[in-house]
């Protein structure tokens, strides 16, 4: 399943700090992977607005879908982000079939 070639959909626990998407971008191109789509939530805010004080160290969710591109490469990219210590938790990889 290592060389198993297809899209990704990644899900992300990320930091929200300055400069995190782009670490986690540079990594996916450091692996030549092609980011079809990046979507990043904001953490949970108030009712009415503003920041909540009791959630401002909470991730923001970050899902990215690849196109085709090995799982090797994939899980060098997640590795890597995970030592630039940019994720709050363990990714979630699932592999997208095409047919």
């Amino acid at each position: 399943m290592q060389r198993h070639e297809g899209g990704y959909y990644i899900r992300l626990a990320a930091l929200d700090r300055p400069g995190t998407a782009a670490t986690i971008a540079r990594r996916m191109a450091d692996e030549k992977i092609s980011l079809e789509s990046i979507m990043q939530r904001g953490r949970d805010r108030k009712p009415h607005g503003g920041e909540d004080p009791a959630r401002a160290d909470k991730p923001a969710p970050v899902v990215l879908i690849t196109y085709a591109t090995s799982e090797d490469a994939v899980r060098r990219a997640l590795a890597a982000i995970e030592q630039d210590g940019v994720l709050a938790e363990k990714p979630q990889l699932i592999r997208i079939e095409k047919s």
